[in-house]
C-alpha cells in the first residue's frame, strides 16, 4: 500500500468514527424524546438485532421488531436522559463494518419510580448507501437503582 492509500484509508476511518459517534448521539436523543420508531428506524439495518444481555429488557430480532419494542418502552420508562461516554470505535480496513463499546450513564422515570440506570453497549455498525447504522446493539445493564437509594444499597429495583 503506498502512502497516498494508507492516508486515504486513515481519513476514512477517521470520518467514519466521527459518523458513528453522531449515530449514537442520534440514538440518544431519539430514546431521550419519546423512543419514536420513526426515529429508530434509520438508525438500524434491516437485519439488526438489539438486546439487554443481562436478561431483563429483551431481545428483539429485525429493524421492526426493535421500532415495535421502542414504540411501547416509554409506558415504563417515561422520562430519561441518555449520556453515551467513553466510546471505544474500531472500524474495519473495508471502511464498512465497525464495532464500539460505550457506557451508559442514565437517569431516568422507570415505572414512575426515579432510578439510576447504568450499563455498557457493545455495539456492531455496518455502512449502507445512507450511511452508518446499528446492525447489533448489545446492552448490558449494570444497575437500575432506585434514586433514593443508589446503586450501594439496592443495586436493582424490582417491580
Amino acid at each position: 500500500m503506498n502512502v497516498s492509500d494508507d492516508l486515504q484509508r486513515r481519513i476514512g476511518k477517521l470520518e467514519a468514527i466521527e459518523d458513528i459517534r453522531r449515530l449514537k448521539a442520534v440514538y440518544a436523543r431519539v430514546c431521550d424524546t419519546g423512543y419514536g420508531s420513526d426515529g429508530m428506524k434509520p438508525l438500524f439495518t434491516e437485519d439488526a438485532w438489539w438486546g439487554d444481555v443481562t436478561g431483563d429488557i429483551g431481545t428483539y430480532d429485525g429493524r421492526d421488531a426493535i421500532c415495535a419494542f421502542f414504540d411501547g418502552i416509554s409506558a415504563t420508562v417515561s422520562w430519561a436522559l441518555h449520556y453515551m461516554v467513553a466510546p471505544n470505535i474500531e472500524v474495519a480496513d473495508d471502511l464498512e463494518n465497525a464495532t464500539g463499546s460505550w457506557y451508559l450513564w442514565q437517569p431516568c422515570t422507570y415505572n414512575g419510580n426515579a432510578v439510576w440506570l447504568t450499563g455498557t453497549y457493545a455495539d456492531t455498525y455496518r455502512k449502507e448507501s445512507d450511511g452508518w447504522k446499528f446492525s447489533r446493539v448489545e446492552l448490558s445493564v449494570q444497575t437500575l437503582s432506585p434514586y433514593e437509594d443508589g446503586w450501594a444499597k439496592t443495586p436493582f429495583l424490582r417491580a
